[in-house]
């Protein structure tokens, strides 16, 4: 009982660092995204290379690292969502595990003429979607569980013309923002 209870334990600490990951990326929180990986680790989603490095930062020009490669791209949208699904974790040994997490991720494209907008800009703003998996390989180092390797997998993408209605009925305070204007980095500790 007591293994199953520390296995379980583990499995769960993976999954909060797979759900911190999606927080990270939707919030634009550089120090959280940074925080996932283990130093070392790589990356194969949409880029290919180191994940994180320490020594570089948001605003280093060239991407160098996924972290930076993905606010690149992630300042080209105004808003993103990243829903997780089916989380699979394999215990391989007392520090070595492999995940497989399902998600859905939503962002809506700048238009061209916004002076963010990205290379791929499109006349109005454009909502693309993606759908696929990510498989990552997590290394306990230092009492921590972290990723030490991604493969991000796409099942699907999809770009269409918005189609939502706004947001200019809801209280403003209730309307995702990015670090550190988001209503959760206003709350006690998390």
């Amino acid at each position: 009982m007591a293994d199953e209870l520390a296995s379980l334990a583990v499995k769960q600490q993976i999954i909060e660092v797979t759900t911190i990951y999606a927080r990270a990326i939707d919030r634009m929180d550089e120090a959280l995204l940074r925080s996932v990986f283990h130093p070392g680790s790589t990356h194969n989603h949409f880029y290919q290379g180191p994940s994180s490095d320490p020594d570089r930062s948001s605003a280093d020009e060239d991407p160098g690292d996924f972290v930076r490669f993905a606010f690149q791209v992630l300042s080209a949208h105004t808003h993103t969502h990243h829903q997780l699904g089916n989380h699979y974790v394999e215990l391989e040994s007392d520090t070595e595990a492999r995940s497989e997490c399902y998600f859905t991720a939503y962002h809506r494209m700048r238009a061209l003429g916004d002076p963010l907008a990205g290379d791929g800009a499109f006349e109005t703003e454009m909502d693309f979607f993606v759908g696929g998996r990510y498989l990552d390989n997590f290394a306990l180092r230092d009492g921590e569980w972290k990723i030490v390797e991604r493969i991000g997998m796409t099942d699907w993408m999809r770009i269409e013309a918005p189609s939502s209605g706004g947001t200019a009925g809801i209280d403003q305070d209730t309307i995702s923002k990015r670090w550190p204007d988001d209503r959760l980095y206003k709350m006690a500790a998390v």
